[in-house]
């Protein structure tokens, strides 16, 4: 017992490593894609692999930290050439992509600041068509600014659900691999019908997480 108890931790902390180590290479890769087309003055699809770059989150990893610099560089770029909707679009992405990563904590949160500030600039330089008496433009970039920093958090409850089935289920596929097939006796149909059901409960705990985060 001890000895399975064991294999599954030692099983399970691979697992860990290895969905660490693919987050980090695949960010590394989306990178290098972005920089190769950000070299070719290819601005429209660099911006999707330098998002992709960022969304492939891993503390202590550089890499959102070079997209999220290199998306904002993009954004003023097409400021100073007055495309103020592509700078938009940008400067959204970037925001987007850091809030899409978040946890119980909230990664590029300067980068996010900085979004907020822009977007609110931008947006209020347009012509006001809601209002029938105009506001300013202060007034306007404040009320813009105000909704962007509204704190939206994840919910927390689903997100530990989310986490539990995780585990859940990969410890059930261990445990099923270990306690009902057997090299000899084949598989035993008690344990079998015990930690498949547990499998696809786990399972449906984290599909249900992922949905309500």
């Amino acid at each position: 017992m001890k000895i399975n108890i064991l294999n599954i931790l030692a099983g399970l902390a691979i697992l860990t490593i290895l969905t660490f180590l693919k987050v980090y290479l695949t960010g590394k890769e989306e990178l290098s894609i972005a920089e190769v087309l950000f070299s070719k003055n290819n601005y429209t699809e660099a911006t999707t692999h330098y998002e992709r770059a960022i969304q492939w989150h891993i503390p202590g990893s550089s890499t959102p930290a070079l997209a999220a610099e290199k998306l904002w560089n993009i954004s003023l770029f097409y400021e100073s050439k007055y495309l103020t909707d592509e700078a938009l679009k940008t400067c959204r992405l970037l925001r987007g992509a850091f809030y899409s990563t978040r946890s119980f904590f909230t990664p590029g949160e300067k980068w996010i600041n900085l979004c907020n500030e822009k977007i609110a600039h931008w947006m209020a330089s347009k012509p006001d068509l809601i209002n029938k008496t105009p506001l300013s433009f202060e007034s306007r970039k404040n009320k813009f600014l105000k909704n962007l920093q509204a704190d939206r958090s994840p919910y927390t409850s689903w997100s530990i659900l989310t986490e539990v089935g995780f585990f859940g289920w990969v410890a059930c596929a261990a445990l099923f691999l270990i306690k009902a097939v057997t090299p000899v006796a084949g598989l035993k149909p008690r344990p079998a019908i015990i930690y498949s059901t547990a499998f696809l409960l786990f399972y449906a705990i984290w599909i249900l997480g992922m949905f309500n985060v």
